[in-house]
């Protein structure tokens, strides 16, 4: 267990911080961090509060809509893939069989069990 004090939002030490979560979970650290650069994925509510405030997904996910000229990543509803639809389309289409399937054969192997 980390101690409280070791918390980097206690001691603001990244060095410390990450030696005893790497102390705790049992494995090595080498003394080196870095950093990469990233980006924030936003929640489906887009952190819009009041409702009152919101706009219909349409307003930025189509292809003219508010959200059109930025570029660099795939928006639903905005952006199309024919191999992303495909394999969208198999994955809903093998789950619609699959529990179809096992559902027939429950029902199958319950009726020969019961005829005996």
């Amino acid at each position: 267990m980390v101690r409280n004090s070791e918390a980097y939002w206690k001691s603001f030490n990244w060095n410390r911080a990450i030696k005893a979560a790497m102390d705790a979970a049992g494995a090595d650290y080498s003394g080196e961090y870095g950093f990469i650069e990233t980006t924030m994925h936003w929640p489906l509510s887009h952190m819009v509060a009041p409702k009152e405030e919101a706009l219909g997904c349409n307003e930025c996910h189509s292809r003219n809509g508010r959200l059109s000229e930025l570029t660099g990543f795939y928006m639903p509803g905005r952006d199309k893939s024919d191999l992303l639809d495909l394999i969208g389309w198999l994955a809903v289409l093998g789950t619609l069989g699959g529990v179809s399937l096992h559902g027939f054969v429950r029902v199958f192997f319950s009726r020969k069990r019961r005829n005996g």
